[in-house]
């Protein structure tokens, strides 16, 4: 979430009140990384993270919410997540779900391109600065999808 989302969420609180139906979940993936942006640059120009220019300074947006007015629910485990959902879809109020996650685990489309894939090995290797840890969430993330999920 970057500064315009935060003027969302004091936009959100203000006319809040003028819903018919207040309920509303913002989920925030909370990786202090301009994730979107560093990936791009990654698999499309080739460039390794530039941390001066898309790390984050660690915010609390639960603790943001609060002080606007709206719910709030913090997510540090990851066993946790489920809960924490069932909570924020009950709240009586627009919620903003505060999850903690790792920047470095990749979002691989299904359908990457050649070049794309090619790209961020490039940046990787070019001195990305948590290389091997990306790279271990990356494969990780691609091998899920050639494991059979079972639905209890």
């Amino acid at each position: 979430m970057q500064m315009n989302g935060l003027a969302e969420l004091l936009t959100i609180s203000r006319y809040r009140d003028r819903w018919a139906d207040p309920r509303l979940v913002v989920c925030v993936f909370h990786n202090n990384d301009l994730n979107q942006v560093t990936w791009e640059l990654r698999s499309m120009g080739g460039a390794p993270k530039f941390e001066q220019s898309q790390s984050l300074p660690d915010l609390s947006y639960a603790d943001v919410a609060r002080v606007f007015g709206l719910g709030a629910v913090a997510v540090d485990d990851p066993d946790d997540l489920a809960g924490a959902w069932r909570q924020a879809l009950s709240a009586d109020r627009p919620t903003v779900l505060d999850v903690r996650c790792d920047p470095e685990v990749p979002p691989i489309p299904p359908h990457a391109s050649w070049e794309q894939m090619k790209s961020t090995a490039e940046a990787v290797l070019r001195g990305d600065p948590n290389a091997w840890h990306l790279i271990t969430q990356g494969t990780k993330t691609k091998a899920q999808e050639f494991i059979p999920h079972h639905d209890n």
